[in-house]
């Protein structure tokens, strides 16, 4: 058993991780230090960004009087990246390009961190230690990102024995703000740095590393293999960029879902071992301009930016990565990975960008990170052997392997997609996988099993001291704070799920639609305990499973609720199940309105596109006392409809309101109204909320209970 593995997984070795690595909550709350004792000021350590990247318009920084340049990022946020010694910061915040401050917010919200002062266009506010942020001002869409990253403490020479400049003699790469010419020659020169500190490393033996050493400045490279026994050094400022052009770029696989080659942009060799990269540099793919480039292939690139494949005793520390137009990082039939001080910044506009994706790999640590991106932020995944990715052009080497043994702890995830997810591939086992103080700043789904491809077994995976801040949007019928599912994607069979513990959890956002707990015949999900949850606006620990908004379970069993666990509530009857329903018009030839009455979740009923009003009622078959109406919306959801019910549905005027809205949200909406007797009940829908029609998976009608 490795030293990693025997730190982090036996009981002992977890208490000591906690004890080593900063909490941010007691960070906050000041429990470092000594009662009675104040630390100094903590001292700021910045550096001058790439001449490739632009001034904010949006914000300025200071922190403890210290400028910090903030750097434009993407449309939904701008950011900061800094090291600071321990001891409290002191953060002058301004916004720019409006007359002042009228509102904001400070995330992760469990720190509590308010303003201090609140003057003109500045906000003032104190952090104890070094934190991930994300700042919200004046409800701007772009919002601010403050990376603290802590004080470097192993920095190298620049110079001497062991260490291989790349700046200097024989490499003399010289630094370029253009992507230009010389791509090529910088590239080897580079590589052939890594190949020199390579054989050093090995030679010297012992687990020593030659150590290549990268000076500030921008350089615009093509792919490059890391070596064992090798040290990668970015002082900060430091900047590998992308060239954009697909020329420069091996084809390593092909992305079907997409349609375009991808390339591994930095790898390790195969079966290559005690290989770092570290210090406060960026790695930059330029991934929205080679997704774009088609003048090579007529198809354009995407690019994965570090690749661990077939290796072992990897760590990456304090890197921030930059725009990817693929899986950033992916770690691929690996074991002892650890990745630290990690900052994931994609854009929140190009798909299938997730952030780290562990793949087939065994005894991985992520711990304090920061993971934006539309696709996945943190993930597991498992395939097959002729899954595309795994059987490119260059396939994955070895055989397909479980994953095991990974954390996740001390991180941040924003995203339009699941904050933090096993699967969806889950074609070989995945056991022991810890999600630990995780905060889902904005997502979909909070955190998820999305067991979707493949019969591997999930089991032994636990989400703990979570934080679930903002549910909004959804990915395919899912908005929640939690899911747990079982799909037959791909007709590659499914597995079970067993095992999972969910404990001190704060869901501040339930989301827009329910949780799930949906297994499937021959895949059941089994043994679950929910520990202390709780729910939005409740200060005790939901006691059902209903409580916690998990109104979709089939083929599920043992389930455990601490500290008190309740009978579930009888469930209330669906009047409209299986009952005749009609709409006002379908999107396409076939009647699609019974779908809604079917009771499955999987089928739907569409209206036309692009006209209003758009109706469908259920015929209950008798006149029946109701007082609530469920409609589950499919992403085209109404934002202007009312709840109407009859006796007759033949003239217009016979319909009578019960409810009506301007502002529906979609997802699953819940509608209370006084009692009343109807036989006809009807969605009238006035005003779409997007383009396409009204779309419903679901329409339930209640009565009060018996």
């Amino acid at each position: 058993m490795t030293m990693i593995r025997k730190f982090l997984y036996s009981t002992l070795g977890l208490m000591l991780a906690a004890t080593i690595f900063t909490l941010t909550s007691n960070a906050q709350s000041g429990l470092n230090t000594p009662e009675g004792t104040q630390l100094a000021p903590a001292t700021i350590h910045t550096y001058q960004p790439s001449v490739r990247y632009t001034n904010s318009a949006n914000y300025t920084l200071k922190a403890n009087g210290v400028v910090v340049p903030v750097v434009k990022g993407f449309s939904d946020y701008d950011y900061a990246h800094f090291s600071m010694s321990e001891g409290p910061v002191t953060y002058e915040l301004t916004i720019l390009n409006t007359d002042k401050v009228h509102e904001y917010s400070i995330s992760p919200k469990k720190l509590g961190i308010q303003a201090e002062k609140v003057e003109g266009k500045t906000i003032t506010f104190t952090t104890q230690s070094d934190e991930y942020l994300i700042v919200t001002m004046n409800n701007r869409q772009t919002r601010m990102v403050i990376a603290a990253d802590p004080m470097e403490t192993d920095v190298p020479a620049s110079s001497g024995n062991g260490i291989f400049n790349v700046t200097a003699a024989p490499y003399h790469v010289v630094s370029s703000g253009t992507p230009g010419s010389g791509v090529s020659t910088r590239t080897a020169a580079i590589q052939q740095a890594i190949d020199d500190a390579s054989q050093y490393g090995t030679l010297q033996g012992d687990g020593r590393q030659g150590i290549v050493y990268i000076p500030a400045g921008s350089y615009y490279i093509g792919n490059l293999v890391l070596k064992s026994n090798t040290a990668v050094y970015m002082e900060p400022g430091a900047t590998f960029i992308g060239t954009g052009k697909t020329v420069d770029y091996k084809e390593h696989w092909f992305k079907d879902s997409m349609g375009r080659p991808a390339t591994w942009w930095i790898s390790t060799a195969f079966q290559s071992e005690n290989i770092r990269i570290y210090g406060r540099g960026t790695l930059d793919g330029n991934g929205q301009a080679l997704h774009d480039d088609k003048t090579t292939n007529g198809k354009g690139m995407i690019n994965n930016l570090i690749v661990p494949i077939a290796t072992s005793n990897f760590v990456m520390d304090g890197i921030l990565i930059r725009e990817s137009s693929g899986w950033a990082v992916v770690t691929v039939r690996s074991n002892d990975l650890t990745f630290t001080n990690l900052k994931l910044f994609n854009s929140l506009g190009m798909g299938e960008n997730d952030g780290i994706d562990i793949c087939e790999s065994q005894d991985v640590v992520v711990q304090n990170a920061i993971g934006i991106s539309l696709d996945d932020p943190f993930s597991t995944k498992a395939w097959k052997e002729d899954t595309d990715i795994a059987s490119g052009k260059v396939p994955w080497p070895g055989n397909p392997e479980p994953v095991q043994n990974v954390l996740f702890e001390d991180t941040i995830a924003w995203t339009i997609c699941y904050g933090y997810k096993i699967g969806q591939g889950v074609m070989q086992d995945q056991s022991n996988i810890v999600f630990r103080n995780g905060v889902v700043y904005k997502a979909a789904v909070g955190f998820a099993i999305h067991h979707k491809y493949g019969t591997g077994v999930v089991s032994d995976v636990r989400f703990e001291s979570m934080d679930v801040e903002d549910i909004s949007g959804s990915n395919e019928d899912n908005s929640a704070w939690m899911t747990l599912f079982t799909v037959n994607g791909g007709n590659h069979g499914v597995g079970p799920i067993q095992g999972v513990t969910v404990k001190n959890i704060t869901v501040r956002d339930a989301g827009e639609s329910f949780a799930k707990i949906k297994g499937v015949e021959g895949a059941m999900i089994t043994d679950l305990l929910f520990e202390n949850v709780y729910m939005p606006g409740s200060s005790t620990p939901a006691r059902t499973l209903n409580e916690m908004n998990f109104l979709n379970k089939e083929y599920y069993s043992g389930v455990t609720i601490k500290p008190v666990q309740n009978n579930e509530p009888l469930p209330l009857t669906n009047l409209a199940l299986h009952r005749p329903a009609v709409a006002s018009s379908n999107d396409g030839i076939e009647n699609t309105a019974p779908y809604v009455t079917d009771g499955n979740l999987t089928t739907r009923f569409g209206s036309k596109r692009g006209v209003d009003p758009g109706w469908i009622y259920v015929d209950l078959g008798e006149t029946k006392k109701i007082n609530e109406v469920r409609l589950y919306w499919e992403a085209a959801y109404g934002k202007s409809y009312r709840i109407q019910v009859a006796d007759a549905p033949t003239q217009e005027a016979n319909w009578r309101d019960v409810y009506s809205t301007t502002n529906g949200k979609g997802g699953l909406e819940k509608i209370t109204f006084n009692e009343v007797e109807a036989r006809y009940v009807r969605m009238y829908g006035t005003a779409r909320a997007t383009n396409y029609g009204y779309s419903i998976w679901e329409f339930e009608v209640y009565g009060p209970a018996q």
